[in-house]
């Protein structure tokens, strides 16, 4: 008689519960440190510009360290790295309790323990993204990419909400110890991870931990940390349909950000919403996140995720386009708020319609000794725009109508998609080409 197995008996599935647990707890951890920080030094200095620099020594670092830890990623032991990034994040919090038990809170302590968690989730986000095809079958990597972005949005989802709590309840030094046993699950969900040895990695790249250890001086190290880094970029530059890829991700992120500028504006001095209303629509945003990764979990993988990218990108800057309605036309309080509270719930779902496609091509296509690479210099391609967009949108909304900044927002994120179709397209066919160029060279 045959016995039914479980359904986590595989270790695929075992591995998708594990790392969407590890994450998780990571990501709840970091974002509601993040967020009870930004209260306790708003309340300690009163001044907006100190609660300002609690926003740039998270992103900072993801910006500028992303391309190191892409190379750390392709040439360390991914396993490993995992789990020397969430040690680092207990240290850093347990170090940051003993700073704060001996000498009270103090900025410059404070400032500190975010940049270094900050700099522990880029490797640790980092090396997640790149090892999904060595913790599952390829048949589950849509799933396992559903899963990745699900547990960021359920961890930035909850993070306010339970940070808030905690903040009411606890002092700020029993917080630190909570989040640093938050840290210790994460860290013991890594250890859990059962890593298949990727069959395309070269003898090289497996042989690199060995070669590091052979006795060579920092120059030498810095020499070869500054090639591995212009070989991952060099790679991308090489792939026509990634190097498309990464450019639609560049240009859309800087019109993206308009909705972390101009929406605030708009809900608060334009349409008069409270801040609890307002506060549900980030809500709303997260929701369509979360609700769109689960169902992309169990949805069969897309045979092409170039169309689905492009999809995506249609309707992201429609739904940006709509978003000034309530503006143009008259729209009562309510009435306004329940319009945008369905469109932020279908950018929330659209946005993920976007990165797990991106996600999975970018799986299945490069080579698995530039993965690590390949992801960092999307995620800092994409995020070192951010700030200029805000830059620029912090001027534009105090000038001209928020109407104006959302439609022509939305329009630009259409003329993008339009070039970036022409681009993947043109990609491919390049792509193909050189393919069968390359296989009759072998054959001859």
């Amino acid at each position: 008689m045959k016995t039914k197995k479980g359904y986590f008996a595989t270790p695929s599935s075992r591995n998708m519960l594990l790392f969407f647990t590890g994450k998780l707890a990571s990501i709840l951890g970091s974002g509601m440190y993040t967020f009870v920080v930004g209260l306790y030094i708003l309340k300690l200095t009163g001044s907006g510009s100190s609660f300002a620099v609690t926003m740039i020594c998270g992103m900072l670092p993801r910006i500028v360290l992303a391309p190191f830890a892409g190379v750390m990623a392709d040439r360390m032991n991914r396993h490993r790295l995992l789990i020397y990034s969430d040690l680092a994040a207990v240290l850093t919090l347990l170090l940051a309790f003993l700073t704060v038990s001996l000498g009270g809170v103090m900025l410059l302590p404070i400032y500190a323990s975010l940049v270094l968690l900050s700099v522990c989730s880029t490797f640790y986000g980092i090396s997640v993204s790149s090892s999904l095809l060595q913790l599952v079958d390829s048949q589950y990597i849509q799933r396992a990419g559903s899963l990745n972005q699900m547990a960021g949005s359920i961890g930035n989802l909850l993070a306010p909400v339970l940070g808030g709590m905690l903040y009411s309840a606890v002092p700020f030094k029993l917080f630190m110890l909570l989040n640093a046993a938050g840290f210790t699950i994460s860290t013991l969900m890594s250890c859990g991870l059962s890593f298949k040895r990727d069959p395309e990695l070269t003898e090289s790249a497996a042989d690199s931990a060995a070669q590091r250890h052979a006795g060579r001086d920092l120059s030498n190290m810095l020499a070869e940390l500054r090639s591995s880094l212009t070989g991952g970029i060099s790679y991308v530059f090489k792939q026509p349909v990634i190097r498309a890829v990464l450019i639609i991700v560049f240009w859309v992120n800087f019109f993206v950000v308009s909705l972390n500028i101009v929406l605030p504006f708009v809900a608060v001095e334009n349409l008069s919403f409270s801040s609890g209303q307002y506060g549900t629509l980030n809500a709303m945003l997260a929701a369509g996140m979360l609700v769109m990764s689960l169902l992309l979990s169990v949805r069969r993988q897309s045979s092409s995720p170039a169309r689905s990218l492009i999809r995506g990108l249609t309707s992201l800057g429609m739904l940006f386009i709509a978003m000034a309605l309530p503006l143009i036309f008259f729209f009562s309080t309510g009435s306004a708020f329940m319009f945008l509270l369905v469109l932020m719930f279908l950018t929330g779902s659209t946005v993920m319609n976007i990165n797990i496609p991106i996600q999975v091509y970018l799986q299945q296509t490069v080579e698995a000794d530039y993965r690590g690479r390949v992801f960092a210099v999307v995620e800092t391609a994409s995020g070192a725009i951010a700030p200029a967009g805000m830059i620029l949108y912090g001027l534009l909304v105090d000038l001209l109508p928020a109407a104006f900044l959302l439609t022509a927002s939305g329009l630009a994120i259409l003329l993008v998609t339009l070039l970036g179709r022409r681009g993947l397209k043109s990609g491919s066919e390049l792509e193909a080409r050189q393919n069968r160029e390359a296989e009759v060279q072998v054959h001859a």
